[in-house]
Order: C-alpha cells, then structure tokens, then sequence
C-alpha cells in the first residue's frame, strides 16, 4: 500500500495513514467503547474470511459497526452498496477505527476529515447534539453525507474518488465491498453476537441502570402502584410497570415524573401523551392505557441491545410476579405487540 505522501487528495478527503503519533482524542466512555480492535482481536462475532488487498488480513467487519453503516446508508438513501462501501472506506482510512492518528494533511477521527471538510459535512450520527470525528456514529454518518454530495449511489466511481483523489483508492474501496457485500442486507441484530453499543450517553445510562435492575430481578417483587407519587422513584423501588419505565427514563435524564399508563404521578401527563409519537430510532416505549390489560415496557432497537436484550419491564411472560428486567425479542408475536401504542423520548 502507498504511503502517505502518495495519496492524491482533494480538499474534501483525508489522508489515511497518519504520519504523526497517536492522539488520545476519544471524547468519551462511549466514544473509548467504540475502539474496536481487529475483528480477530475483538473476539465479536463478524462476516467471517474476509480480506483486504490494502494491506493484512481481516477476518470480520467488527459486528458493532454494522448497524451504523446500515443506518447511515439508510439515512443518504445510498442503497444496498452503501453500507459496504462505508465499510471498505473505514477500513482503508483507520482500519475499523484501530489507528486515529492525525496525518500530515491534518485529517482526523474515523473517517479521516479534514476540519474544513468536516465544517462542511460534519453530521451528528448519534443524537447526542456534538458533531464529533472521532465519534464512529458521527464519522461514518458524515463520510455517508459526501459520498451521497459526490453522486452517489448513482456514480460510485466518482462519489469514492472524490473522497480520495487516486484511482487505486477506488478499486481498493470497491474490492473491500464486494468482499463484504452481506452487509448491505445482513439483518442488523443477527450482527450482535456481542454486546452491542450505546449511542450516546442517555441511553448508555438506561443500559447500564436496566443491566443492574435485571441482576435483582430475581430477589425482587413487582408492586401494583409501587413508588407511583414518588419523583423520582427510588433506586430499587419497588416497582410496577410503568414506574419502572419511569424510572429508567429519569435515569436517562429525561426529568419526567413517574407516570402511569393514561396518566401522570399527579394526574398529569402519562405515557399516552409523553415524549415523542412513534418508533424510536434508539428507544421506543410500548404503552395500552386501558384497563383491564394497561401495560407499558421500553424495547432498544436492534443495533442498540442484542435479541435477549430488546425488551425491558416488568412481564407476566418472563419471571411473573418479580421486579423489572430484560425480556428476549422472542416473547412476544407481533398480534401481542400490535395492541401497544408506540412513543419515543424525545431525541432517542
């Protein structure tokens, strides 16, 4: 592979191989958490066998990374070569992330921008309102943004070698690709042998505080009413449903009281009328207001959690009678689910 000095760029794109040391640039927890090493390093499951003519063997696209450059193609209508091509531009630009250095053109993070082209193209991917090039949801969601200016997905040609000036780039871009084409359709929970991500801090935290209430379920009652006119609700209850919803939102620093089904702790606003109406993007409530079967369970979106984490409550299914935890995607038939009302916290 060329060197550094070899690479031909326009203005918009970004050396690959930086020629100065490593920066310790990660901006956060969940920005560190992303660092992925090689596939066969990592030990999370990926597309097995594949490799790259620009420069070692990889076994795997990190199965983390998958979904985002599902959904970043999703967002920039790219088409089903878009999430693989998003794929052999990360790997040809840091390796999945493995090397961040700054390179001698002063290009940075993921995806190697340069700071005028990312003034220019810059995206916040994760909702966490900071556009960040060291964040893989921003970088990859942003490279997304000016494949889809350059002509993409029409004129792949073009679109990749304005994100590198040099023949050689776009033939080393489109072989990565065409390796990794499963991706482009691969079903995005099927990915998550590991655990998944967290997008940003919000819902990290609902993450991390369902993980700690789930470890007690066993231990712990569910409780018509429990903590219902308590805002917020105690650490550990005890809980019902929809305080226990409530709960883990607060946790998430949504500053909302603990509500009911149809209404709020003091006759307020409930979930009916809470947050934002539809699916989420990283987190989407499950609300029936109405007696005799009112119920209310959070489920994280495949890329966010794996299956045996998509749902989170209490459930007569899973454990019936104890304290909130993780429901498996497979409990519930989409008859059962299509009787539930969806909502979304504003922002997720």
């Amino acid at each position: 592979m060329p060197g550094s000095s070899d690479r031909q760029r326009l203005p918009v794109a970004l050396a690959a191989l930086p020629a100065l040391a490593l920066l310790a640039l990660i901006c956060s927890a969940v920005c560190i958490a992303f660092a992925f090493a090689a596939e066969g390093q990592s030990g999370c499951g990926g597309i097995a066998g594949a490799s790259s003519s620009a420069g070692g063997d990889v076994k795997g696209v990190p199965s983390k990374l998958i979904p985002i450059y599902q959904q970043a193609a999703a967002k920039y209508q790219l088409g089903p070569k878009g999430p693989p091509i998003l794929a052999g531009i990360n790997w040809e630009e840091t390796g999945f992330g493995t090397n961040l250095g700054v390179s001698s053109a002063e290009a940075e993070g993921w995806m190697q921008f340069l700071p005028s082209s990312w003034e220019a193209f810059g995206v916040d991917g994760n909702g966490d309102g900071v556009k960040d090039p060291y964040n893989p949801w921003d970088a990859i969601f942003a490279a997304a943004h000016l494949l889809r200016y350059g002509g993409a997905p029409e004129n792949w040609h073009d679109a990749i070698y304005g994100y590198n000036h040099a023949e050689w780039y776009v033939a080393d871009v489109l072989a990565d690709a065409e390796k990794w084409a499963a991706i482009g359709s691969i079903e995005a929970e099927a990915t998550a042998s590991c655990e998944a991500v967290a997008p940003n801090e919000a819902v990290a935290k609902m993450i991390a505080e369902a993980d700690r209430l789930s470890a007690m379920r066993p231990e712990t009652e569910y409780v018509w009413g429990g903590s219902h006119g308590i805002t917020p609700t105690p650490k550990n209850g005890p809980f019902d449903c929809s305080s226990a919803v409530s709960h883990l939102l607060q946790v998430g620093g949504f500053h909302n009281e603990t509500m009911s089904t149809a209404t709020g702790g003091a006759g307020g606003e409930g979930f009916h009328t809470w947050g934002e109406p539809g699916r989420g993007r990283w987190v989407t409530i499950l609300n029936k207001e109405y007696e005799p079967e009112a119920h209310v369970i959070l489920r994280f979106e495949p890329g966010v959690t794996p299956p045996s984490k998509r749902y989170w409550g209490t459930s007569g299914f899973v454990e019936p009678g104890h304290g909130p935890g993780w429901i498996p995607e497979s409990t519930f038939d989409a008859g059962y689910l299509s009787r539930f009302e969806q909502r979304h916290p504003p922002g997720l």
